[in-house]
């Protein structure tokens, strides 16, 4: 990737960090990136298209980020389930304003090709260590990806709700532990009755 096209990628995180996705235009990520209008056309056929590439790049570094945490719970001994879903909270926290742009699908081109293989990629990652949890008897009876959705739901929901900490607070709500919430979420599971 060009340095260009690089250093408007993360002029456009920025430019979001300060003033918002609904403000951001590729003029101004242009000015912030020291360079002309014409350049951003150059590598981006509109905002859709920079903010696609932005997802896309997220998806694959969260599914990156998975992988790594379940290679040393397989290393540690720890559950990969409590791993992945560590490891999403985190990228939800560690990086809030690309897992914003990846989960709004009217700011990207969401039939994008690289985009939907992305979102597959880690759709199928997610099923895999489903099915390897369930080869060790965890939750037999129901379908693989019925139990991806409930898992990628309670969490993603989860990474949305730490992510307005402060409305939380305001509104009395406790503060969980999140590694206690999911192993507690995923011993709930294996109690889920067979279809």
């Amino acid at each position: 990737m060009s340095d260009v096209r690089r250093s408007l990628l993360h002029a456009a995180l920025a430019e979001i960090e300060q003033n918002g996705i609904g403000k951001v235009s590729l003029r101004a990520i242009a000015r912030r990136c020291g360079v002309s209008h014409q350049a951003t056309a150059h590598h981006f056929d509109d905002r859709a298209g920079l903010f696609t590439v932005l997802a896309t790049e997220g998806f694959h570094a969260l599914l990156g980020r998975s992988q790594a945490a379940i290679a040393t719970a397989a290393r540690t001994g720890d559950d990969p389930l409590v791993a992945a879903a560590m490891a999403y909270l985190g990228f939800a926290a560690d990086q809030p304003t690309t897992f914003d742009v990846m989960f709004r699908p009217e700011l990207v081109h969401h039939d994008d090709p690289r985009l939907v293989e992305a979102r597959l990629a880690l759709w199928e990652h997610g099923r895999r260590v489903v099915e390897r949890t369930q080869a060790q008897g965890w939750a037999p009876g129901v379908a693989a990806d019925v139990l991806n959705m409930a898992c990628w739901s309670t969490i993603h929901g989860y990474a949305m709700l730490r992510r307005d900490a402060d409305a939380i607070a305001a509104a009395g709500l406790p503060d969980i532990d999140a590694e206690a919430m999911v192993r507690a979420v995923i011993s709930a599971l294996v109690r889920v009755p067979p279809e």
